[in-house]
This record gives C-alpha cells, structure tokens and sequence, in this order.
C-alpha cells in the first residue's frame, strides 16, 4: 500500500513535471510564432518605406519618364523641399508659391551644389537630372501634389496617433508642455523640435516615422496662404491643439480670415473620427465650425470641458486644480503644480491634461508630466549668467505673447530690492497695416505692467516706446544695434532681471548672447540650421545674421590665431547682398577638438565664449583667454593631457562643469 501511495507521488510529479515542460514547450512556440510575425511584419514594413526612384513616383503619383530609367531602382534617403539637408541620394522638389517665399537663397543653385540624385522642378535648371513639370491650367501645381502624396503616403504606412498644435501665441510652449505629458506615458514618441513648424519640417518629421512610434507630435506654424494646409494635407492629423488666433503673419495673408481659415484646416483635412482641441477664450477659435468633433479648454471659464480653479503661486510656479468634465455631467477635480511662471502655463497644462485623458494616458502620469516640464532655449526661460539675471523669451514675438511674458516677469523676485525689471523689446514683423497700431498697444501693454525700462530696438518699437514715455515711465528708442548694446551695457545690474524680445528676424538674441556670453541664440540658429558655411584661411566658420564662429580649424598650425573680423555674406542674405566685416564671437564645439598638432592658440578680443567640448582632447599646453570671455562651456579644455594652465579673465561670467577634467597637469588660474 505504502509502496502503492509512493508511486502514485512519482507519477504526480512526473505528470506535473510533464505539464510544465509541455506548457513551457507551449509558451516558447507562442513567443516563437509572435517573433515571427514581429519579424515579418518589420520586413513587410521594411519594404513598403523603402523608396526606390520607381517606387516615388508611383506613390507621388507621377509618370516616371524614360530619362530616369536608368537610376529607376536607386534607393532614395529623402525627398525634401528644402535644399540645406540634401544628399546625394535625395530627390529635390521646388515649385513656386508658400514653399519659394522662405528661401533667402537660390535653393535650385543649392541642390545642384549638393549633387542631389534628381530635381523635381517647375523651372529649368542646368542639371543632368532635372525633371520640368509646369503648371497645366491646375490650381495646384503638380509637383506640390506630389509633394503631399508621397508624405501622406508615408504617414498612412504608421499607426502612430498623430497630433498637431498650431496658434498664433504659445504653440511651442503648449507643444513643449503636451510633450511632457506624453513623455511621461510613451518611451519612444516622435516629435518635432523646438519650433521646426513649417512644410519643411513636417516633410522631414514625417520622414523619420518609424514602425514603434506609437504618437507624432507636430507643431505647425503660418507663412503664407496654404503653408498650413499643405501640412494639413500630410498629417491627416488625429487631433489638432489650438492656442489662439492673433495677427502673425497677416502680411503675408492679407487678412485674418484667410489666416484663420489655413491655419484650422488641420481639422479640416484630419481624420473624420478625430478631435480637435479648442481654446474657449478665443472667440475666432470658437465661431469656426470645425469638422472633428471640439473639445474645449479655458484658463478659469467653467462653461469648458476643462478648465483651471483655485490657481495659487507656488514658489516659482503655481499649485491649481484641473476641472474636467464627466460624461455623467459633473467634473473630476485633480490638484495639479508647474514650476514655470505666467497664468498662460496654466492653461498650457490644462490643454495637455485635456490631450492626454484622450490618448488614454493616467491622470497621475499626466500630472507627473505637468510638473516634470521647465522651459529652455529662448522660451521663457530664465538664466543665471554669473551675477546677471537673463530673461530669454526671443524666439518670437506678437502683442499677446509680449503681455504673457510680461505678466510672468511682474511675479518674478528681483534679486535685489532696489533692482529694476528692464525689458529689451524689439519690431513685431509681418504686421502690415496694423504695425503702428499693433506697436502702440505694445507700448500700452508695457506701461500697464511692473516694467521700469522699456529699451526698444527696430522701427516700429518707437511708438511702444512714446506711448510708454507718455504714461510717465521710462523707454528709450534705438535705431542702431550697437547704441542698443551700449545702453544695456550702462543700465543693466546684478540687481535686474533684463528681458529680451522681440521677432525671430530682429534677432535680439544675437545681442543677449554677445552681452551675456550666453550659448541660446547661435544653438537655436545651428540647429535650424540658420546658418552658412564658410571657409577663409585655415579656419572653417558658421556664418549668422551678425556674426561668425570657429567651427573647425583646417590648419596644420602648432599655433593659430583666430582672426576677429571676417569678411562675409550675412545668412539669409541674397547672392547680390555686398559682404560685411562679422566679428568672429564664439569658438564651436569641434574648433580644436582631438588636435594633438595644436599647443596653442590665440584669441581675439571679440570672442565671448568658448563653446563646449572645444578643446577637448587636443594638445595644448598653454591657454590665455581675452579679456572679451564671458563664458566657457563643459569640458572645454578635458582631455588635455600636456595642458598645464588655462588663465581666464576675472570678469567671467560663467565656467561650465568638468573643464579640466582628465588633463592632470592643468591649473585653471585667474588674471
């Protein structure tokens, strides 16, 4: 019996052991066979983006003619209608109308330089692969229709959920903010950087899909009639979010409504079943009769789906309560913090909590994101630069966007009591008609707020600054950039908070970085690639609006010397622009990086700052910066294993982390 009972627990345990080997057997198949799907699910999708010449015009859905045969079954890396990222494995589409008006160059002269692998055009060009498509009595042209459907094409081949966010004021805020959110949720989404909201950009992002992206979050931003539309075309977005409805751009428009209407037909080509997030405090956002069914967000208005109670500052931000409603009738109410100033970053938070309860994601990760978001680059963003206290909000610039910002500098603490709120305001652009108007209002808005020194820059911004001197407060006007800079030079403490604003294209920052040292303008321009390259004597430079840096030395040198003035063409000059005397202020990342050739190297009294990683690994043995060095960046001198000194000027502002790190011999010394 006992020997009975025994076997029976042998073979209990046999049976189980088994059952586990089968179900493990079971499990390994299943994961198998789902690997297996994966992998032919990749290379089904592998073959589909893959684009041969043959293949574009299929899906553009033009003829491909018997003069491109030849190169029918060349793989393209992209097909763009911005020439600046070509290659030679790139397909160049150029047609007249919102696309030609942002070139400052000759784009089709740019394409052939590049030897791109054929250009698509409505104008001849004296290039072996150039394919003339004109215009046939269409509305549209051909190539722009092309255009559209190779990149719809592409869009259609991914589930992700794509979002777009476009306004007047704000889009880049809300879209940094939303980015948060969905960061908080998403491990991998796509989105597109800084402000890189035009046609150009959303071609590009569209391009860089990818089978795992599962949200596109795209801003998108107005240049002239049918630019937004065109990107319209291409997302087919699944939801759009809306700022606000102002006057950018009405030059180039003519008038709101033409405005209004390009800039809300992202929900006019979006998917149908799609939603379309709506500012209920913009009356023209709310009067449009949207296709996608509205959702609405307001600041406090409790008439909205979503709106903000209780708004409390909290430190260097606020603590408010989310309201949203219920399909019960009623609301959720979630306590919520941002750690950014300005009651306009509330509603930013409210319209990405609205976004985020849509695509699904916890209201405590959306909070999480909520919080987790700090603006940076030229948003908004305050910098400590050494004792100075730098307000950098200069990307662009309107009359709401300049009463938002005032509105979070009047909460800010002055270092000082007795310090001064100074704001360095430059030309609103693209107003047309309504500039004088627009400018004055400016003024107005300025003498309502805790501003005690309007300095104002440009054209226009003369009559902000009379209507500020009419209030009683003081504004002072300057035509000429480098009186401009001297003013602030005299007037500016340690004791100020100094803000800078102004149009993209009165680029304000240039003066903030060559003042402060700080690094924001010269990075926000190379990385829209808002630059030329330029080679003159042994060095290679970036080439910007007012000035030039070191990119990279050619030389053989043991010691160079970086000249301080450089004759040049301004970017975004035409051809037939004279070229100019550009100081040389900044030394690249990759100036002398890894030169183990280079002992040292002399600088002129123009630069303002070295920027990170610039000397890094090279050889070195010596360094004196001029008196002119504001600032250096992070290991700016590691790596240098024969360096024994670095002397900096006493008057430095800033000295990033790490700038000797692993150069043994070095000692950072003060003169």
């Amino acid at each position: 019996m006992a020997n009975n009972s025994f076997l029976s627990k042998v073979r209990r345990k046999i049976d189980k052991e088994y059952a586990a080997e089968l179900a493990a057997e079971a499990q390994a198949e299943k994961a198998a066979l789902k690997e297996k799907k994966k992998q032919e699910a990749i290379a089904e999708y592998n073959e589909k983006r893959t684009l041969t010449v043959e293949k574009f015009f299929q899906v553009a859905g033009l003829a491909l003619p018997e003069s491109l045969w030849d190169v029918k079954d060349t793989v393209i890396d992209q097909f763009a209608a911005d020439p600046r990222r070509l290659t030679e494995s790139s397909i160049f589409m150029y047609w007249g109308g919102p696309q030609s008006k942002k070139y400052t160059f000759d784009a089709l002269a740019m394409a052939i330089e590049k030897k791109c692998l054929l250009i698509i055009s409505d104008t001849p060009c004296d290039y072996s692969r150039c394919l003339i498509i004109k215009e046939q009595g269409t509305e549209e042209s051909p190539i722009c229709t092309a255009y559209i459907n190779a990149s719809r094409y592409i869009r259609n081949l991914h589930k992700a959920k794509v979002i777009s966010v476009t306004g007047s004021v704000g889009k880049t805020s809300a879209k940094e903010m939303l980015e948060s959110v969905i960061r908080a949720h998403y491990r991998q989404p796509l989105v597109s950087k800084g402000n890189n909201n035009s046609m150009f950009s959303v071609t590009r992002n569209i391009q860089r899909l990818k089978y795992y992206h599962n949200v596109f979050l795209q801003e998108v931003g107005a240049n002239s009639p049918k630019s937004i539309e065109i990107s319209a075309r291409q997302l087919e977005v699944d939801m759009a979010l809306y700022t606000n409805i102002g006057h950018s751009h009405i030059e180039s428009y003519g008038s709101r409504e033409a405005l209004i209407k390009d800039k809300l037909s992202l929900s006019d080509y979006g998917k149908a079943d799609g939603l379309a997030f709506v500012n209920y405090d913009d009356e023209a956002l709310m009067s449009y009769p949207f296709k996608q069914k509205v959702v609405t967000y307001s600041l406090k208005n409790p008439e909205a789906d979503y709106f903000a109670e209780n708004i409390v500052k909290s430190g260097s931000g606020y603590d408010f309560i989310i309201a949203a409603a219920t399909s019960a009738g009623g609301y959720d109410r979630i306590p919520a913090h941002i750690n950014v100033l300005g009651e306009h970053n509330v509603l930013n938070a409210v319209s990405a909590f609205a976004v985020g309860r849509a695509l699904k994601i916890k209201d405590e990760e959306i909070i999480t994101g909520i919080a987790a978001y700090h603006p940076s680059g030229m948003r908004q963003n305050l910098i400590e630069m050494g004792p100075y206290h730098i307000f950098a909000d200069c990307y662009n610039s309107s009359l709401m966007a300049v009463e938002n910002t005032l509105a979070a500098m009047d909460e800010m603490q002055l270092p000082d009591d007795s310090g001064r709120r100074i704001a360095v305001l430059g030309d609103v652009l693209e107003l047309g008609d309504i500039s004088e108007d627009t400018h004055r209002k400016i003024g107005r808005t300025v003498a309502a707020h805790k501003v005690d020194l309007l300095l104002g820059f440009g054209k226009d911004m003369e009559y902000a600054c009379r209507e500020v001197q009419a209030a009683g407060k003081d504004a002072r006007f300057f035509k000429d950039r480098s009186l401009l800079e001297a003013e602030i030079r005299k007037e500016v403490t340690p004791r100020d908070i100094v803000l800078f604003k102004a149009s993209h294209g009165i680029n304000i920052g240039a003066t903030m970085d060559r003042l402060f040292g700080t690094d924001i303008n010269e990075s926000t321009a190379i990385g829209h690639r808002q630059f030329r390259l330029e080679v003159i004597g042994d060095f290679e430079f970036y080439i910007f609006e007012e000035s030039a840096s070191v990119k990279r030395y050619l030389g053989s040198g043991e010691n160079p010397a970086v000249p301080a003035y450089i004759t040049a063409q301004p970017f975004g000059q035409k051809n037939s622009t004279a070229p100019v005397s550009l100081p040389v202020e900044k030394i690249g990342k990759t100036a002398f990086r890894d030169m183990k050739h280079v002992k040292s190297v002399s600088l002129p009294d123009t630069i303002v700052r070295i920027r990170a990683g610039a000397f890094k690994g090279s050889g070195l043995t010596t360094f004196t910066g001029p008196d002119s060095l504001l600032s250096v960046g992070d290991e700016a001198f590691a790596d240098c294993t024969n360096l024994e000194e670095v002397i900096l000027p006493k008057t430095i502002l800033q000295t990033g982390e790490k700038v000797l790190e692993n150069s043994p011999l070095s000692v950072l010394e003060y003169k």
